[in-house]
């Protein structure tokens, strides 16, 4: 590729665009199909791997759009160019950038919740990049209806829930944050019997939050840094609703809405902002540091979706359609509101208790309690990924949690093949059995 955009991608094949049949169906061994998907920077296609007789997913994406020739004549973006990244005069939030951070972030997705990126092809002549990805038949997960009523039983929210901690679990391992956790962003494998995370395209990699070892960082990894300055996490990216309070933090306990810094709310946004919800939360003094905790926030989010049908923060139906006015109330209500509980959860219509639940016996206490420590305003007082994982109710139904713990540990995941891990396991029932047998496998 030209410019180095593609380098060594470690298990990632990487490829030049050799043969392209009439109409550019063909791309080397891929034939693209139908159109099933689109996101910020291109389009999803399905395809057809001809060499090993497959169904993949083509992703299309254009190295420059007119909006980066935009920033290029301000002069404002001139002095966001990273100088180190080795191509002067492109900005740090181009496309071209993007493009290079999710190839970075994926190629390092190696397990079963994640997605998977396969190879990357470069178009010189018509500037493209074609990703090849992993397939997910089953499609995103239906979580509402029309009436905006949960459709998962609460089981079936149990096992999704688990599938996508362990998943998350790993990323954070790899020193990477996802940044858009929400419903549509978790897709089931062809037999529905799996859940993966996608869609990388503003995750951030932190070196300072990396807990693989620094011997097996490679001078690759070094190199890849400078497309993820600390400055980027500080940016308002992602899907409103599941924005955590430290992300929409504002100043003076007021947010400034993502589209333009000149908005100043009138005295009739400010009216509305506290008609919303009568139960007001005092925020922080200070702005709290943007760790991987914003995934766990956004994934409380979710867990609520699944529960409730709806998001835990909603704007009222108001005639005023202005995005300042919508965004002013929606992140003040996240960063300040309390959420709300339904009575019931999920299609079985488990009974909750209320938001602060008195009957602790009941399984929706138990749930309700969960939601709580997930939707902490505060980072520091935030549950963890490992505990929650840990949680007896996300362990119910599994025959044995330590065994399945020890299984999908990302350190397990990251430091030993899963064939090993077996072995062992199997080894340590081998010898229980045996009698009068000592052992440390």
């Amino acid at each position: 590729m030209s410019d180095g955009l593609i380098e060594r991608q470690g298990a990632v094949r990487v490829s030049c665009l050799l043969q392209v049949s009439d109409r550019r169906k063909r791309f080397n061994q891929y034939v693209r199909g139908e159109r099933i998907g689109k996101g910020k920077h291109g389009e999803v296609y399905l395809c057809q791997d001809l060499e090993n007789q497959g169904e993949l997913a083509m992703k299309v994406v254009k190295r420059s759009s007119p909006r980066d020739r935009m920033k290029m004549l301000r002069r404002s973006y001139q002095q966001s160019v990273n100088s180190s990244s080795g191509e002067k005069g492109l900005p740090m939030n181009s496309t071209e950038h993007a493009i290079r951070k999710e190839i970075i972030i994926m190629k390092k997705c190696r397990h079963p919740n994640l997605v998977r990126l396969f190879e990357v092809i470069d178009d010189p002549q018509q500037d493209k990049i074609y990703l090849i990805m992993e397939y997910l038949a089953g499609g995103p997960i239906e979580w509402t209806n029309g009436e905006q009523e949960p459709i998962l039983l609460v089981d079936q929210t149990r096992r999704v829930m688990r599938d996508v901690i362990v998943g998350l679990d790993y990323l954070h391992h790899q020193g990477i944050i996802h940044r858009d956790i929400k419903p549509a962003n978790l897709l089931w494998s062809e037999n529905r019997t799996t859940v993966k995370i996608i869609d990388f395209g503003i995750s951030h990699y932190c070196a300072t939050q990396h807990w693989v070892s620094p011997k097996k960082v490679t001078t690759d990894d070094d190199d890849d840094l400078s497309l993820f300055p600390e400055c980027d996490l500080r940016r308002r990216v992602g899907t409103p609703s599941f924005l955590a309070p430290e992300v929409v933090w504002f100043d003076d306990y007021m947010p400034r809405a993502t589209t333009s810094s000149d908005f100043t709310p009138s005295s009739e946004t400010v009216k509305d902002v506290y008609s919303v919800n009568t139960t007001q939360l005092r925020p922080a003094t200070t702005r709290p540091p943007i760790t991987k905790a914003i995934d766990v926030w956004s994934l409380a989010v979710t867990f609520y979706c699944f529960l409730f049908g709806r998001t835990p923060f909603n704007l009222p139906p108001q005639d005023n359609e202005n995005i300042h006015h919508k965004e002013f109330v929606l992140y003040h209500q996240i960063c300040t509101q309390d959420w709300m509980a339904g009575d019931t959860i999920g299609a079985d219509r488990i009974r909750t208790g209320g938001r602060h639940p008195q009957d602790k016996s009941i399984e929706g206490s138990t749930v309700m309690n969960l939601l709580d420590k997930m939707l902490q305003k505060d980072p520091g007082e935030r549950i963890t990924l490992g505990e929650l994982k840990r949680h007896p109710w996300f362990l119910c139904h599994i025959a044995n949690p330590e065994e399945w713990l020890e299984a999908t540990s990302p350190t397990s995941s990251a430091e030993m093949p899963l064939i090993c891990r077996w072995a062992r396991r199997m080894g340590r029932k081998i010898l229980d059995i045996l009698p009068g047998s000592r052992h440390s496998v």
